[in-house]
Order: C-alpha cells, then structure tokens, then sequence
C-alpha cells in the first residue's frame, strides 16, 4: 500500500483546491490514505478564509480514504507539521507531507513511494523530496534522480525512524560548535537560519530537521526534473514566503510515470555545488554571521 499523504493548510480556499486537484490527478492517489490537518484562526479577520478552507477540504475526493482534523486555536505551521506527522506515525512507518501551495507532477506520488521502498533499509538517506531546484546533471550519469546533503521541506517524505531521530531543541552550543561545519554541509544559509529560530526569529521545522540530519551525516534523494511547483506559494499571500522566489526549477513533463534511482547512495560533488548554489546567503549576511560567532 503506498505510503499516507498528510497535507497543511491554514487560510488559503483556492490554493487548497488546486493543490488537492493535482494531488488527486496523482497515479496513486485512489490508493492513498490523505490525512488534512487545518490550522485555525489567528484573529477573526481570519475566520471567514478558514471556515472556508475547511469547506474545500471536506470535498477532497479521489483519494483511498481522507482523514480532517480542524484545529480550534492557531498553532502554527511549525507546531502543525511536528505534531501532525508524529501522529500519522502512529499507525504507519512512513508518510508523505505537503502543504497547500504545493503542486504535484502526476508522478509525484510514484516517485517519493519507489523512493521510500528503496531506500527503507538504507539508513543514510534521511528523506526523499519531490522538489529539485534545476541542477546541471554530468554527461553519462545514468540515473533519474540525485543525493545531496540538504533536504527540502517542498513535498518529502520519509520513514519513522529517521523521523524519530530528529531533537527538536538543539542546543545554542550546538550551533556554536558545528556552525561553519554546517553551513559547508548545506548551504551558507543553515546557521543564520538555525540562530534565527533561536532567537524566535522563525518558526522553522525545516532547518532543525536538517540540522539533525547533518549531525548524523545523512543525505536525500531528489529528482532531476522536479515533480512539485511551489511558486504559488510565492504570490505574496503566504505566511512564511514571500512574493519573490531566488530558486529556479524545471518541471517535468507531465509523460513522466517511471524512475530510474540511484543504485548506490553517493554525492555527486558538481551536482551538489550546483544544488546548494541556491542556498548561499549575500555577503552582508555571511558578515553579520560571522560576526555572530565570533561574538
């Protein structure tokens, strides 16, 4: 049975609907289990829009089963995803997470399912993602998807274990200790990302994830031609994003139904400067960085 979808969303009707249309145009999807799980209001300017995203969820159809759980009190999309996901946990071993202005390729639920059966018992692949910036691929490599150190929170999945590795609550020392490490690791934004979240600056699931899954040096699958669109989420009706969007991605054509995986797991050094290019921070920010650590 292919692994359980879980969506979040909060206020947005019409982004919800069309992410659900092409969740449900999915090759997979009659066989999958969708779990939604709805934020509530932040204020009462809010209630209307979530009262209405409520009513779309609650159409969903073309799915094996779906699953709404409507939460009374704004927790956040941080809190949402952790809770959520450790929920679902319960009663599968793997899970696939989206979140509502994420658009999938009709093959994106074959792709991250062949992923998580392949790699289950391979314990250095942390995730798959469903998302790929557009990466420069050598001549010859022979596959239809790449390792690299990082994940992406834009349409992933991956297994109870690793999930259940993750500390939520890393350390300032942590940082401290490992920060420039971590920045080579993944891109020059990780510690400004992982300082700011513990400064209260960001909410972020995402960079804690990550800085879990450098602390075990881990990797995960990515396709070569990504299989979900985020830059709706990039209209400026986000919460988290905003109207401009630095990554640049090339879809892949909607005939795309089978994947050929890496057979061994191994980082590809030009794929990885390549896919990690769009993750370097401008050099004022590498400044006040630096002078944070050396604070």
């Amino acid at each position: 049975m292919p692994a359980p979808v879980i969506l979040f969303a909060f206020n947005r009707p019409d982004t919800l609907h069309a992410s659900l249309e092409s969740l449900a145009a999915n090759d997979l999807a009659s066989e999958t289990s969708l779990f939604i799980r709805l934020d509530g209001p932040r204020s009462e300017d809010d209630a209307e829009k979530v009262a209405a995203v409520r009513e779309v969820a609650r159409a969903a159809r073309g799915f094996r089963s779906v699953d709404i759980v409507c939460s009374d009190v704004n927790r956040g999309l941080a809190t949402s995803v952790i809770s959520g996901v450790e929920q679902v946990f319960d009663a599968f071993d793997s899970v696939i997470v989206l979140e509502d202005d994420l658009m999938t390729h009709p093959g994106f639920l074959t792709y991250l399912n062949a992923g998580l059966e392949r790699y289950r018992d391979v314990p250095e692949v942390f995730s798959i993602c469903g998302y790929s910036s557009e990466v420069r691929i050598p001549s010859g490599y022979g596959y239809d998807a790449y390792f690299c150190p990082r994940s992406s929170s834009w349409g992933w999945a991956t297994w109870k274990d690793r999930w259940l590795s993750v500390d939520w609550n890393p350390s300032p020392a942590s940082l401290q200790k490992y920060g420039f490490a971590f920045n080579r690791w993944g891109g020059s934004d990780c510690a400004h990302m992982l300082r700011e979240w513990m400064e209260g600056k960001n909410s972020s699931w995402a960079i804690r994830f990550c800085f879990s899954q450098f602390l075990q040096a881990k990797v995960s699958l990515f396709p070569i031609e990504s299989l979900v669109d985020p830059s709706t989420g990039f209209n400026g009706e986000g919460t988290h994003c905003y109207a401009f969007n630095r990554f640049r991605f090339r879809m892949a054509p909607m005939a795309r139904r089978s994947f050929k995986l890496p057979a061994d797991v191994r980082v590809i050094p030009s794929i990885r400067r390549c896919a990690l290019h769009y993750h370097s921070l401008p050099l004022r920010a590498w400044t006040r960085l630096m002078n944070l650590f050396h604070a």
